[in-house]
């Protein structure tokens, strides 16, 4: 517990978090023992009891706040490991552990590595591709269609950030993966692709979700393919098969 806590402090000091200026003496020596803790801590893990959530939540703090390079690698690369690891494979996360720490991974698009967000979404398209994953469908920003929507969690917990960092992304595999993925979750017809550009980027998907789609002008994309897909010269018509819209009285 006492390492553990130490840890935390590490992470609150960690050069780029608080914003204060360390001198260059203490962040070399700062930098160097979080990454010794982290590994030593990580290889102790299954048996740290009560610090165990400790050390976790330190996790997510240096994903969240600091800038090292080298660091957040280490994080992404530690945490990615437990996330993706297999059901009952140490240090046998919980699925709400595995949600929270992949939550805060994608605290990293915020960096300008290009290598720190290929690791982050290495890890994103494993729990989108793995079924087997403990938790998964806590992520997922959107359910397969059929799927009860009792099976999608609403709120900051779905993989919104993630998939839409993996369709921009300049890897040209990278983007075909996510891709993939959003072609079986929203459907490939014409109206479901339709209704999957003006209404999934809504208030329901949570703030973070919303502020990266507003960030990459996503809605705004999404509406100018709509409309140049549409000919001018033919009368707009609503599908027979479609639900009459209510009667607008004022």
């Amino acid at each position: 517990p006492a390492a553990a806590a130490a840890f935390t402090a590490a992470a609150a000091a960690s050069p780029g978090a608080s914003g204060a200026a360390s001198s260059p003496t203490a962040e070399e020596l700062l930098l160097p023992s979080l990454r010794l803790t982290i590994r030593l801590g990580s290889a102790r893990l299954p048996d740290s009891g009560d610090a165990r959530k400790t050390f976790l939540l330190a996790l997510e703090r240096l994903a969240e706040r600091a800038h090292d390079v080298e660091l957040l690698m280490l994080v992404v690369k530690t945490a990615g490991s437990w996330i993706v690891a297999p059901p009952g494979a140490p240090p046998n996360l919980q699925p709400k552990e595995r949600a929270s720490l992949l939550l805060k991974l994608g605290c990293v698009e915020a960096t300008s590595a290009p290598r720190l967000h290929a690791a982050y979404l290495a890890v994103a398209a494993r729990v989108l591709a793995d079924e087997s994953l403990p938790g998964r469908e806590m992520l997922l920003p959107n359910p397969p269609r059929g799927t009860p929507s009792t099976a999608a969690t609403s709120g900051p917990l779905r993989l919104e950030a993630g998939l839409l960092l993996g369709l921009r992304s300049r890897d040209a595999a990278t983007r075909r993966a996510f891709s993939a993925h959003l072609s079986r979750a929203v459907g490939g017809s014409v109206a479901h692709r339709i209704a999957h550009v003006i209404s999934s980027n809504e208030n329901d998907s949570g703030p973070a979700a919303v502020a990266a789609a507003s960030g990459a002008f996503w809605l705004r994309q999404g509406v100018q393919v709509l409309l140049a897909a549409t000919d001018p010269d033919q009368p707009a018509a609503v599908c027979g098969a479609a639900l009459p819209l209510p009667v607008a009285e004022l």
